[in-house]
């Protein structure tokens, strides 16, 4: 048991860690991201369509560096590092989350398509680690 804890606690760090680090640079470089999501022929002329584009990706964004973030904090507070499930579940979403961001960055996807990454690689992990620190406080049981 402790030899598998040794080996995941790691990749869930390291997984963690590769899907914030990605976010934050796509964070700052957005730009080429949003004009993939105009309209063909639309560019930075129509500031109105690139202005909302460019506040849609910086929700997202945002929303999933709080996401991750809180999910690490959790994970860093020991909260839940040593419950295999959440361990096994945020590796899997964050090392897919990681392997699609890469992807979306080299092929330059439209920003509409990160609203499905950030549904399914972000939320269910974050909604696992709430429900852990949840039964973990309220009825102090360590999993």
């Amino acid at each position: 048991m402790m030899m598998v804890l040794n080996a995941v606690i790691p990749a869930r760090f390291l997984s963690l860690t590769a899907h914030l680090v990605i976010n934050i640079m796509l964070f700052w470089s957005r730009e080429p991201f949003v004009l993939a999501c105009l309209p063909q022929g639309v560019g930075l002329a129509d500031l109105e369509q690139y202005a909302e584009k460019d506040t849609q990706f910086l929700i997202a964004l945002s929303l999933s560096l709080v996401f991750t973030v809180s999910e690490l904090t959790g994970f860093l507070l020991g909260l839940s590092m040593f419950n295999s499930l959440p361990n096994m579940f945020s590796i899997t979403a964050h090392v897919a989350a990681s392997i699609t961001l890469a992807l979306f960055t080299v092929n330059l996807w439209s920003c509409d398509s990160y609203w499905y990454i950030l549904g399914f690689c972000s939320v269910p992990p974050l909604l696992l680690e709430v429900a852990v620190v949840i039964v973990t406080i309220k009825f102090k049981v360590f999993l």
